[in-house]
């Protein structure tokens, strides 16, 4: 079975390597200081298999040790589980920070400090009253970026030992990262320089790929373990301009689970970026990046692609309530493909660009915004042009994606209860391009959001911060999967009969909750529960399944 890409479920799957006698008894000393998981598997299928079902709970189960958030943008550095994004978020929707160009992530440690400050100045001045948890969460934020908030150079490392469990197995994992920082710039109250560097270790296999690639990230090694360094860059900084080289993530939108636009679905790029403040209102970003290399075969013709990627944006923060962005970026590849210098300009418009060129690379714009018309409320939008018909009498479909959502923190609940939803659609031949080179892809990941193409899903949740370090949360999640594909070209066919979704339609449904404990170091505790079913599974009509998982983990932060 393959669980549509949006799901919560899913993007780790359990590698099949038999663990030895002495990794069993490793194993189970690691279960009875770290942690255990309780597991009860379901599933009713006409099209199932006997591999299939084990298929179902690997997935169910590894999926436990990713969701220790309830948010998906990227983390800040040196913050394993979240925590600084989340508690960020909801103090910029309940009026602390004010706005901060949130749209435009990761955010560096220096951009929270600045945040942080911004916040403290808020409440001195008496523009916003904070509720008691608010203040907590600030407090918190203030002892993690101490040396941010004092400008101190120096080294700053973090360590997170885990254990991932199964119920065929328990294996141990841990993140690494390292942070270091050189001189200061007064204007700005920043670094110099910034270094950093994250690694992850585990042997659980990767999820699932939406289109091909001829390119490989991560080798297996002894006990099926592969080491990642997921994150790793020089940042240099100036009064006005920053230049960052090397791999790291790009999460361009408002929401903050996952964009429609570019997201952290697909493999950090390695890249070179450039971000400039024009003042306290306006920040703009550009990049550019080498992604993998696919295969072209129509039979005829064969190569291996080059394909890179640029892009440049703008946000502007036009008062404390109310941001918008606009960006446009450029995907293309082919046989014997070197970088395009026209498109690693930041300031020029790539559509005219290619246009101009009689070129046929991929071409998008992104629009976004979020207003928050009182305190505790946030209400935002995307909307992602891939193609769309501007000349009369063209007889060619608009490849479009869009996205809403809202959240509520009620102030007369004292802002720990949370209520948030999200709808999000990727119309069918969005993402693709009738060049199979320039597919929005990075090593067979979707670059933009996980449902990927002709696809929707709106997603409801509820949190309520019991404590500074503690939180639940319950979310249900619908899904309705076409069987259009990132892989698929338009050819001519009658778009306008089509429904949406096109073909026979799975229909998901995620029902789960999650309970975390999440200190600034020491042990750490998550609960997760997640109940999902499948209506017309594999797109075969009829067909079905379910599955329950209930997991505990516990790890120790240094």
């Amino acid at each position: 079975m393959n669980f549509p890409a949006h799901s919560n479920i899913g993007r780790i799957i359990d590698a099949d390597t038999p663990a030895s006698p002495q990794l069993n008894i490793l194993y189970i000393l690691l279960a009875s200081i770290v942690g255990y998981t309780i597991s009860e598997t379901e599933l009713t299928s006409e099209v199932r298999k006997p591999r299939q079902r084990l298929g179902i709970l690997y997935i169910l189960l590894a999926s436990t040790f990713i969701l220790r958030t309830a948010f998906g943008a990227p983390e800040v550095a040196l913050n394993f589980d979240g925590w600084v994004t989340e508690a960020l978020a909801k103090l910029e929707t309940d009026g602390l920070t004010g706005g901060f160009h949130r749209h435009t992530a990761p955010l560096s440690r220096a951009d929270v400090a600045a945040a942080i400050r911004h916040a403290e100045s808020r409440i001195h001045n008496g523009v916003v009253v904070p509720s008691a948890i608010d203040r907590k969460l600030l407090e918190k934020l203030k002892r993690e970026f101490a040396k941010e908030l004092m400008i101190h150079d120096g080294r700053r490392m973090r360590f997170l030992p885990q254990l991932r469990m199964t119920k065929e197995k328990a294996a141990p994992a841990f993140e690494w990262g390292l942070h270091y920082t050189l001189g200061q710039l007064e204007q700005r109250n920043t670094p110099r320089l910034a270094l950093y560097s994250e690694f992850e270790g585990h042997n659980f296999k990767s999820p699932p790929l939406d289109g091909k690639t001829a390119g490989q990230r991560l080798e297996r090694w002894r006990g099926d373990y592969t080491g990642d360094f997921k994150r790793g860059y020089l940042q240099v900084n100036s009064t006005h301009l920053d230049l960052l080289v090397g791999r790291d993530w790009l999460f361009w939108g408002a929401s903050p689970y996952k964009t429609i636009g570019i997201s952290d679905n697909s493999p950090p790029f390695d890249q070179v970026r450039l971000t400039s403040r024009l003042g306290k209102r306006l920040k703009a970003t550009a990049f550019t990046a080498q992604l993998d290399s696919t295969w072209y075969d129509d039979g005829e013709k064969r190569y291996l692609a080059k394909r890179y990627i640029s892009g440049h944006r703008l946000d502007y923060q036009f008062n404390d309530r109310v941001e918008i962005g606009v960006a446009e970026w450029v995907l293309y590849g082919g046989d014997a493909q070197t970088l395009e210098w026209k498109y690693a300009n930041p300031i020029t418009f790539y559509y005219a660009l290619q246009y101009n060129a009689k070129a046929d690379d991929n071409v998008m714009f992104a629009f976004d915004a979020a207003i928050r018309p009182i305190d505790g409320v946030r209400l935002y939008g995307e909307w992602v042009i891939d193609d769309i018909q501007y000349v009369p009498g063209a007889n060619d479909p608009h490849a479009v994606a869009w996205l809403l959502g809202a959240t509520w923190y009620p102030q007369y609940l004292g802002r720990h209860f949370g209520i948030h939803s999200e709808y999000a659609r990727v119309n069918r031949w969005a993402y693709t391009h009738l060049v199979p080179d320039n597919q929005f892809t990075h090593f067979g990941y979707a670059i933009g959001h996980p449902i990927s193409t002709d696809s929707d899903t709106v997603r409801f949740s509820a949190t309520y911060q019991l404590t500074v370090s503690t939180e639940a949360e319950i979310r249900g999640v619908l899904t309705r999967q076409g069987e259009g594909r990132i892989a698929n070209r338009f050819y001519g066919e009658d778009f306008r009969g089509l429904p949406f979704p096109t073909g026979v339609i799975a229909r998901t449904t995620e029902i789960g909750g999650r309970f975390s404990y999440r200190p600034l170091n020491g042990w750490n505790a998550s609960l997760l529960y997640v109940w999902h079913y499948t209506q017309n599974a594999e797109h075969r009509k009829g067909a079905t399944s379910q599955a329950h998982q209930l997991a505990v983990q516990m790890g120790y932060l240094f």
